[in-house]
This record gives C-alpha cells, sequence and structure tokens, in this order.
C-alpha cells in the first residue's frame, strides 16, 4: 500500500510541478548529464539534487554542504561541488534554497576558490 502511494505522489509531482533541466558537470571525473524533472512550491535544491542523484552532504557549522553527486567527492581545498539557479550564483546553501520559477539548475565540480 505504501508503494503505491509513493508512486502516485512521485507521478503527481511529475505531472503537476514545474519543469526544470539539470545539468551536472563532473569535471574530468565522468561523462556529465542532463535531467528533465520537476519540483513543486517549497522544494529545495537540496531535494530535487536528492531526487535525481546519489548525494552525500555534511554539516559544518550550521551550514550542510553537498560533499558527493553519484560518487564524485569533494576534494576539500582541492574541488568541490557549486551550483546555479538559471545559470546565476545562489549565495546560500542548496538546503536553504527554495524554488520559485526557476527553469535550470546547474552542479559543477571545480576548484575551490577559498582555502
Amino acid at each position: 500500500m505504501i508503494k503505491v502511494i509513493i508512486l502516485f505522489v512521485f507521478l503527481a509531482l511529475q505531472c503537476w510541478g514545474e519543469n526544470l533541466t539539470v545539468f551536472l558537470h563532473y569535471g574530468d571525473a565522468k561523462p556529465d548529464k542532463v535531467i528533465e524533472t520537476t519540483y513543486s512550491p517549497g522544494m529545495s535544491a537540496l531535494d530535487v539534487l536528492n531526487r535525481i542523484s546519489r548525494v552525500e552532504a555534511s554539516k559544518t557549522g550550521n551550514y550542510r554542504f553537498v560533499r558527493s553527486i553519484d560518487g564524485v567527492q569533494s576534494q576539500i581545498g582541492k574541488f568541490g561541488w557549486f551550483y546555479l539557479i538559471d545559470g546565476e550564483s545562489v549565495n546560500t546553501t542548496a538546503e536553504n534554497f527554495i524554488f520559485n520559477d526557476a527553469k535550470t539548475m546547474t552542479w559543477v565540480y571545480k576548484v575551490e576558490a577559498c582555502y
């Protein structure tokens, strides 16, 4: 019974949610992916990412940071995961960014600028 409810909720989100294109750029670690999905009001960037990928996040102080996407691990002080919404940098963590009229989310594995 619970599986039926989960399936219904998933299908409802796919039908009635806002469309979102997610770009995952893994650097040299693996080929990039583009995923078409949806989000519903109140969902965070981390919620959506967790729906479409294997994600590991950890808390540092008051903030939760994405440390791994699909097995591509951050290397503190070297490489990390960063995200953009509609091509713009967002100044909050993925769990605190709540979607509202966004069309794209891009995750990039790149050299960390702050050591």
